[in-house]
């Protein structure tokens, strides 16, 4: 939606009134409220094959190539262990290395050199140790969901008979959901006579009328009122006077749906944000959004070719056993 069509439908002061009332001022704001979340959304619908294609095209060959070059420097650690020259203390280093850098780059793999290399320095059956640890994996999450429904349970007891208070209080919020429908179905008859492409003998104007009127059916589905809005002001069904006399219940009605509208765009978003935070391994807590995503990758990309130009430097010094020995120095377990 555009910034100006927005602006438009909000409720604005006429000459000589005083302020907007609450309820014109509960209208503007969730229009407001909505243009943010749409652009929101927009961003993530957009991000997100943009950074799966940079992902694919970019990220993942560096990686395999980083993984081609790891096994070059456990290849190399290997054959350096025995060398001359090197103490135990050394050996011991080079083994915790070798176990350390091959189980990061075999666990998708079927590298049985690798494998055979990692159990030769004390890192046992590589096989045996992933299931081990996926079984652990296993029971953690078996535990936390039995605790999550046991917490769940115990927040809902058994079925209580509702109070005439609580009663009155639901019948007034399902008449309210009604009112909102039906404003709902008001704007989207107003709209479907209007548009009705079967009146029209002009075939340009047919043609016209018949994608407006799939646009209205697409946004009636949705029950997205400022869709059916923009809709109306875009064939010039209302104008700014139109929306400034709205009247106080109406525009309760209008703001009911314009609420539940924003539910299911945040519900939309939060859907969008866990699903990339799970497939990409990003925490809660760290902070998320479209632009942040797209720099995180832009920035793994640019780190993860330093790394394999660094790996390469130290693949063409360890060579040299002395220059393995004297990087031992600084390595500590």
């Amino acid at each position: 939606m555009k910034k100006s069509e927005t602006k438009a439908l909000n409720v604005v002061e006429q000459y000589g009134q005083a302020s907007l009332s609450p309820e014109q001022k509960i209208f503007n704001a969730l229009l407001r409220k909505l243009e943010t979340e749409r652009q929101l959304l927009a961003a993530w619908q957009e991000m997100i094959p943009l950074n799966q294609q940079l992902y694919v095209s970019q990220y993942q060959p560096l990686i395999r190539n980083y993984h081609q070059l790891v096994a070059k420097l456990v290849h190399l650690l290997d054959s350096a262990w025995s060398a001359k020259g090197l103490s135990r203390h050394d050996q011991e280093k080079i083994s915790h290395i070798i176990c350390s850098v091959s189980a990061a780059i075999i666990g998708d793999s079927d590298a049985a050199d690798l494998k055979r290399i990692y159990r030769m320095h004390g890192g046992g059956d590589f096989d045996t140790d992933a299931q081990r640890h996926d079984a652990e994996e296993s029971v953690q999450e078996a535990d936390v969901d039995r605790n999550a429904q046991d917490a769940h349970g115990a927040e809902r007891p058994g079925k209580r008979k509702k109070s005439a208070k609580a009663a009155a209080k639901e019948a007034r919020q399902q008449e309210e959901l009604q009112n909102a429908s039906q404003s709902v179905r008001e704007v989207y008859r107003k709209l479907a006579s209007a548009l009705h492409p079967d009146r029209e003998q002009d075939s340009s104007e047919r043609a016209r009328k018949t994608m407006l009127m799939q646009r209205v059916n697409i946004a009636y589905d949705k029950k997205d009122l400022l869709g059916l809005l923009e809709l109306q002001l875009e064939i010039e069904q209302i104008d700014q006077s139109r929306i400034n006399s709205l009247s106080e219940q109406h525009l309760k009605h209008y703001s009911k749906v314009l609420a539940e509208q924003s539910a299911e765009l945040r519900d939309e978003i939060a859907g969008l944000e866990a699903d990339f935070r799970m497939r990409f391994h990003f925490g809660p807590q760290e902070a998320m959004s479209p632009a942040l995503a797209m720099r995180h990758l832009k920035n793994s990309i640019k780190g993860m070719q330093q790394n394999i130009n660094a790996l390469k430097n130290d693949l063409l010094a360890f060579e040299d056993v002395k220059n393995i020995k004297a990087w031992l120095k600084s390595y500590h377990i």
